[in-house]
């Protein structure tokens, strides 16, 4: 018997080892993760406005029109087409018909209009757009100024079915700028606006985890469901364990008047299991929480003490020191109407926080059948 359960734990290790190999790197967080919440699109549509324009106080030049031209030479329509100088931009145009146009930028040769997506369908009125768009180029055609309408659907995939508009990534665009903002900045000193460009590229890049899949993760868990499905049950067996083993000995320290009680959980951190009498006066605790994320695996065990009156305090802090653990801290929530109390460990000891817990309870079982009932 023991033989098979060595056995199956050199098999759950093999897999965890295995699984480590697939594991997603974290992005590199940009400021605009903790500003633009859901990549609002009106945001990224004026930030890009500012650093296109080359006459905006950034510093740059026309290092971002540059990068734009140069992501639109890509396609072959555009390789050998002269843009030009920038001229003009403009970003919430409105039209004839009260549509908005994202942004539009006028360089010597080119009209270019570009519709920013992000999560939205590309169901825009675009022939609306083309009418306004066509109307200023015949206008300015009047003036000997021959213009080519460029149309751009600025989006993650960097496609659009579309007739007449074009499709570019956002990936596309920043790839492109980057290379003139690295050799702009290269020859000048570092300012703010460099590193805020960096920050606005990495930004526009990120949107393609809206939609990479890695097909080879996909695979390796869709091969190994059921093994990774043991691993779950294995884990949840083995909390249950634990809180069994927790509630024998809190039974044997506190007798058999005392009626147990459990709850769990969840929080991002890990699970927390909240332990309290059932014949108990209020609705005190004491919890057990696993730091899942952390390696070893870290956890706290706090006391939470409803309804605490100043008399109660002071007779819970006489037994404080009896603990042979540190107190963490202590607070108040809910305006006072819990006391809570934290013991930290940095790593999970099943005697350690079981004698803890019987500490903790030791009180709470005091307070809650002795002491609240004699101050009726």
């Amino acid at each position: 018997m023991q033989e098979i359960e060595d056995q199956l734990i050199q098999k759950y290790k093999y897999l965890l080892l295995e699984a480590q190999q697939y594991k997603k790197p974290e992005r590199e967080m940009t400021i605009f993760d903790t500003a633009l919440k859901n990549h609002h699109e009106n945001p990224i549509t004026e930030l890009l406005a500012f650093f296109l324009n080359p006459n905006n106080k950034h510093q740059l030049e026309d290092c971002f029109y540059q990068g734009l031209i140069t992501a639109l030479k890509q396609y072959e329509q555009y390789k050998d087409f002269d843009f030009g100088e920038f001229k003009q931009l403009s970003t919430q145009q409105v039209t004839t018909q009260g549509k908005f146009i994202d942004l539009w930028v006028e360089t010597d040769n080119a009209l270019i209009i570009v519709e920013v997506k992000v999560y939205h369908h590309q169901n825009n009125p675009f022939k609306e757009y083309e009418a306004w768009a066509n109307k200023k180029i015949d206008h300015q055609k009047r003036q000997d100024q021959e213009k080519r309408l460029i149309s751009i659907v600025l989006c993650p995939n960097g496609k659009c079915t579309i007739a007449n508009w074009l499709g570019l990534s956002y990936t596309q665009l920043a790839t492109s700028t980057r290379k003139h903002v690295s050799q702009y900045a290269f020859n000048q000193t570092l300012n703010k606006w460099a590193v805020f460009a960096r920050e606005f590229l990495l930004h526009l890049e990120s949107f393609n985890h809206l939609l990479d899949i890695d097909m080879i993760r996909l695979n390796f868990v869709v091969d190994n469901m059921y093994k990774i499905q043991e691993l779950i049950d294995l884990k949840q067996s083995v909390f249950r364990d634990v809180i069994r083993h927790i509630n024998t000995e809190l039974q044997i320290a506190l007798g058999d008047d005392y009626r147990p009680e459990v709850k769990e959980k969840n929080w991002r951190s890990g699970p927390a299991f909240y332990l309290s009498g059932l014949n108990w006066k209020d609705a005190s605790s004491s919890i057990l929480y696993l730091r899942l994320n952390d390696k070893p695996m870290s956890c706290s065990v706090r006391m939470y003490v409803h309804r605490p009156t100043s008399e109660l305090r002071e007779r819970i802090k006489e037994l404080l020191d009896e603990s042979k653990y540190l107190l963490t801290s202590e607070w108040d929530e809910q305006n006072g109407k819990w006391w809570c109390l934290k013991w930290d460990f940095s790593e999970f000891d099943l005697d350690t926080v079981t004698n803890q817990i019987i500490f903790t309870h030791k009180i709470l079982n005091r307070v809650e059948l002795e002491w609240k009932n004699r101050a009726i």
